[in-house]
């Protein structure tokens, strides 16, 4: 494998791409704040710890479609418009398309059990769930080719749609934490429809088969992946709540509505980090490791100016926000969530070149471990000292995983120049 030399220019592209990007990723985040934020104000605290849990529920189905659908794209696709990239988008996005409707199913049999609180809420998820799913693939499909107006458009169109529907709720007096996530939910099932025909292409679901055959290397890895990311924030906060009560769930996930943006960046950066990777890598191996540097240290950076403003704003604004009983709790562990999400957003760079390199064995490694790790400090911290040892602990672990990512990503790049030497 050849590469040219790097060459020191602007890199205009790029940074547009980047600022698309972050524009896209501000108004995703204030439809994920806002709905945070509106429904911790309509409920008791502990019914915000059940929404809590069910919002992690739609985080595990989000992740798994995106390892399924999605990752792959970004990894295989990244460039321009091509026949090749149209088919790849029918087929990812009728995958995506189809993980909703199981989790739609799911999480119906979830609500069906006997004894389960706040229904509504899950309810609310599990109906919208096909068109939370699609509407995240639109938006992966754009960032691919580099058209990141368009999903800053689509989501531009969630969030009116979301505040518009807000609206009519209030107008009519019918706000409720079942409501108001239904009202999300709404918002992105309409933005699904709309990226329908900004993207000029449509779901196939004759393609479905062929696209997870196709890409059976990479699938199951990131599905275990994703699902070891996603179900040991379920596991540590079931396992939280167990030692400290829902009131220590509320507290932590209060704190993390309030940071909000700053998880949904991390979320979504995968969606700018990969592409730029892959492009990186066809350029060179330096190039690959600058680029996953910046991805980092912006991402981090990011995160803990967010949580600054919380620290030095005043405590009335957090009250406002979250309502006096959530805010009491989010209050005591807010520092280290902040350093909890500031850490855990900083992978982000050596995640992007793993993905590039499809080392995805490694990836999974590194999951893995940081699971039992997370896992461990955070209840373990509950057990020991409550909701702040649990806060600080699941700080701590973020910080040796960070250290494991930045490892995996120097030996992948170590091992893939081994393979590529001439």
């Amino acid at each position: 494998m050849k590469f040219r030399r790097p060459k020191l220019r602007r890199l205009a592209g790029p940074a547009g791409r980047a600022g698309w990007g972050l524009a896209d990723q501000g108004l995703s985040s204030l439809s994920n704040l806002a709905v945070g934020v509106v429904v911790a104000r309509s409920s008791t605290v502990a019914d915000f710890g059940v929404y809590a849990l069910a919002f992690g529920g739609y985080t595990i189905a989000l992740n798994v479609s995106r390892a399924i659908s999605t990752e792959p794209l970004a990894v295989r696709y990244s460039g321009e418009r091509t026949p090749d990239w149209q088919r790849a988008v029918r087929a990812g996005t009728a995958t995506a398309l189809l993980a909703g409707f199981l989790a739609l199913a799911v999480g119906l049999a979830i609500a069906a059990f006997p004894g389960v609180p706040s229904k509504g809420v899950l309810i609310a998820f599990a109906v919208t769930m096909p068109g939370l799913l699609l509407q995240d693939a639109w938006r992966w499909a754009f960032f691919v080719v580099g058209e990141g107006q368009k999903a800053f458009v689509n989501d531009l169109i969630w969030l009116l749609a979301m505040l518009a529907i807000f609206g009519g709720l209030y107008l009519t007096g019918t706000t409720s934490a079942f409501t108001l996530t239904l009202g999300w939910g709404l918002g992105a099932v309409i933005a699904a429809i709309a990226g329908r025909f900004q993207a000029g292409v449509a779901p196939r679901r004759q393609l479905i088969r062929e696209w997870v055959r196709r890409n059976w290397d990479l699938s199951p890895k990131y599905v275990g992946e994703m699902l070891a990311v996603s179900g040991t924030i379920q596991v540590y906060m079931l396992g939280i709540t167990a030692a400290a009560g829902l009131v220590a769930t509320a507290g932590i996930r209060g704190a993390q509505v309030l940071l909000g943006p700053v998880n949904v960046l991390n979320q979504g950066i995968r969606m700018i980090s990969v592409p730029e990777a892959a492009r990186a890598l066809r350029h060179s191996y330096r190039r690959l490791w600058l680029v996953g540097l910046a991805i980092s240290l912006g991402v981090g950076a990011g995160a803990l100016a967010w949580g600054a403003i919380f620290l030095l704003l005043p405590p009335v604004v957090g009250r406002e926000l979250l309502g006096p009983g959530v805010w009491n709790q989010a209050h005591s562990v807010l520092v280290p969530v902040i350093l909890l999400q500031a850490l855990g957003a900083s992978n982000a760079g050596a995640f992007a070149i793993l993905r590039a390199l499809t080392a995805a064995t490694r990836g999974l490694r590194v999951r893995l471990i940081s699971s039992v790790v997370l896992i461990i400090c955070g209840v373990g911290g509950a057990f020991l000292w409550g909701p702040k040892g649990a806060a600080w602990g699941l700080a701590g672990a973020s910080f040796a995983t960070l250290l494991l990512w930045w490892n995996e990503a120097h030996r992948a790049i170590a091992a893939h120049r081994r393979v590529s030497a001439p």
